[in-house]
């Protein structure tokens, strides 16, 4: 069916053994490369050798929370929680460390996939160049004039809507609200991110990339033009 996800990488982590059989199965059959882990630790031994696409990751594991593999492991896929808290309090953090969409158990296959459709850009629309910046939403890598820009999943999140965005100006709760498609309740928690954010492009570029402005929040432009 054409609404299928198909031709993906995508890894699992699930403690929950038939749970974690049944969606490698589901997008396996699908004509997908999937992978499976039960715990951080085999995630994590995965990720050092294989480049997922998407990560459907479970919160509560036998070691450790799950949203420990995005504090480690910066230069991640879109990860998307699946998880039995479902508190806002919950989501909430899950936004707060980088995940794209938070997932409240229990959830059929189909629900899943086209949720995770949403996440998945096309490849033709996976890069986004302005100024010598250039970011890969399918690699979740950043580049600055080849440079590599080590990023973490939320300044990754962050960059990217800006720079789909140039010369435009957002709050930071309309940043949240935008790229995390949520109720924005931790301005504090954006603000934070967009300063190690701007401090890591000032790092490789003398110019001011991420604009920012009283009263009109903030905005990219490439290499500083605020013509």
């Amino acid at each position: 069916m054409a609404e299928n996800i198909i031709n993906r990488r995508i890894l699992f982590v699930e403690d929950d053994s038939r749970l974690l059989n049944e969606m490698t199965g589901w997008f396996r059959e699908r004509g997908n490369l999937v992978w499976g882990a039960d715990c951080l630790r085999e995630a994590k031994a995965i990720l050092e050798n294989v480049q997922p696409e998407m990560i459907v990751l479970d919160v509560v594991l036998p070691d450790g929370s799950g949203l420990e593999l995005l504090k480690n492991l910066p230069s991640l896929p879109p990860v998307i929680i699946l998880s039995d808290l479902g508190s806002e309090e919950n989501i909430l953090e899950g936004f707060q460390a980088g995940v794209v969409d938070y997932i409240v158990k229990p959830c059929s296959m189909r629900l899943l996939e086209a949720r995770m459709k949403l996440r998945f850009l096309p490849h033709n629309e996976c890069v986004s160049v302005y100024g010598g910046l250039r970011l890969d939403s399918c690699k979740r890598s950043a580049h600055y004039f080849g440079k590599p820009l080590p990023l973490t999943s939320s300044e990754f999140n962050i960059l990217w809507f800006l720079m789909k965005n140039p010369g435009k100006f957002f709050s930071a709760d309309e940043i949240y609200e935008q790229v995390w498609s949520a109720p924005s309740l931790q301005t504090t928690t954006i603000r934070r991110h967009l300063s190690t954010l701007r401090q890591k492009l000032k790092e490789l570029s003398k110019e001011n990339i991420i604009h920012t402005e009283f009263g009109k929040g903030y905005a990219f432009f490439p290499q500083g033009d605020l013509s």
